[in-house]
This record gives structure tokens, C-alpha cells and sequence, in this order.
């Protein structure tokens, strides 16, 4: 009887390790087997780009120049303008005096920097004046010309630093003004600018300009205004 029990015993186990086998098996029959990575190699240093294939290098000149004062737009500094400046004055050429309408698009965007007073304004514009010719100098002054509008204080500094030193500028305005309309234009200008003489402590060279503004811009109110109608004088009674 104990030989019996010790031999059911023995298959009993012998069966368990059977059965365990299979499932191992089949474990590892239904397991994925774990993806072979793939060694790779690290190159040092930037990928360098064939000449034939960077787009930059087949811009003009003059797109660049264009690209660069729409970054100014947005990025007002100092190395933008230089960049700029720099390609200009070695392709001087590139805006002959026809109105270029990229280059005014660009320009009249700069308006929010005039709002902000942005100091790198100011000597890009001059830059800019001592080159462009014609009617892309007009477009220019055009714009410039907005300052008047948007801050007499801030455009008086700034203007300051032109040739203009008779203020002729001041009958300019920067959009298309109705002839209708250009009067009254001209009256909010002479009352800004009394206004502003009327201060203390002005500052020497911005008077000046101040009174050479309003100067100029009397004589072309005087060609607008319509004359005064003559007083008739009243007729006697006999």
C-alpha cells in the first residue's frame, strides 16, 4: 500500500511539472518578442545644407531688405537695422525713384512703432532718407508725416534731426485726405502747434521748428481759406 501512494505521488508531480512546462511554452508562444533596437550612429555638429539647396542664398537683395523691415516691425532693434542698412547701401539701386508699393506696404506698417515712440525709428528713417530717391522718398515723408497726428512732441524731436528745417512737412499728410477735408486738417494742426509754443521751457531747436511748422503751414491756410465777404456798407436814409 505505501509503494502505491508513494507512486501516485511521484506521477502527481511528474504531471505538475508537465503541465507547468506547457504553459511556459505557450507564455512565451503568445508573448511579442521585444523590438530589435537599431543601433545608430550620433553625428557631431549642425547638418550642413548644400548651396544648391538654401533658399536664402536665391533671394535678391532686395527681397532680403524687404524680409528684414518686416522683422523690424515686430523686433525693433538696432541689428536688424543695420542689416538692412548695410545690404541697402551695397545695392543702392534696388528702389529706383518709381514708387515700389512692397516697400511702402512695409513701411506703413511700421505705424504701431510711431504710436510707441520706438527709439530705433527714428534712425532708421533718417537712413532710409539719405538714400531712397523720387517718390519712394515722397512715400517716406508721407509717413513720417503721420507722426503730426499721432504725437506732436515725439514728431518734433524727430524731425528735428532732418534737413527740413523750414518745416515743410507739415502740409504733408501721410494718407489721401478729400481736398474738402484738408482745411480743417490744417486747423488742428495750427492749434496743436500754438498749443505746444504756448508751453515753458521749450526746448531751443524744437521752438524753432515749431515756429517754422506753423509759419508754413499759415500761408497754405491763407491759399485754402476762402476770403472774408466785404462788409457792405449800410445806405443812408434821406
Amino acid at each position: 500500500m505505501k509503494y502505491i501512494v508513494a507512486l501516485a505521488i511521484v506521477i502527481f508531480l511528474v504531471r505538475i511539472d508537465f503541465f507547468l512546462g506547457q504553459i511556459e511554452k505557450a507564455t512565451k508562444r503568445f508573448t511579442p518578442a521585444p523590438p530589435e533596437i537599431e543601433a545608430t550612429v550620433v553625428q557631431p555638429g549642425r547638418q550642413l545644407i548644400p548651396v544648391s539647396q538654401d533658399e536664402s542664398l536665391k533671394q535678391s537683395p532686395r527681397d532680403v531688405f524687404l524680409s528684414l523691415l518686416g522683422s523690424f516691425r515686430v523686433t525693433p532693434d538696432s541689428a536688424i537695422r543695420e542689416r538692412a542698412m548695410e545690404i541697402f547701401k551695397s545695392h543702392p539701386t534696388m528702389f529706383s525713384s518709381k514708387l515700389d508699393e512692397e516697400l511702402e506696404a512695409q513701411i506703413f506698417r511700421w505705424q504701431e512703432l510711431l504710436h510707441n515712440n520706438e527709439p530705433e525709428v527714428v534712425p532708421f528713417l533718417l537712413n532710409l532718407m539719405s538714400i531712397l530717391q523720387g517718390e519712394n522718398l515722397l512715400m517716406l515723408k508721407r509717413f513720417f508725416a503721420l507722426w503730426i497726428d499721432i504725437n506732436l512732441d515725439n514728431f518734433l524731436t524727430a524731425y528735428l534731426k532732418t534737413k527740413d528745417t523750414n518745416c515743410m512737412i507739415i502740409t504733408t499728410f501721410g494718407h489721401n485726405i478729400p481736398e474738402e477735408e484738408k482745411l480743417n486738417e490744417y486747423y488742428d494742426r495750427e492749434d496743436a502747434l500754438k498749443e505746444y509754443l504756448a508751453r515753458p521751457n521749450i526746448e531751443p531747436g524744437q521752438k524753432t521748428l515749431a515756429t517754422n511748422c506753423l509759419l508754413v503751414l499759415g500761408l497754405e491756410i491763407s491759399k485754402l481759406a476762402p476770403a472774408a465777404a466785404p462788409v457792405s456798407e449800410p445806405e443812408a436814409t434821406p
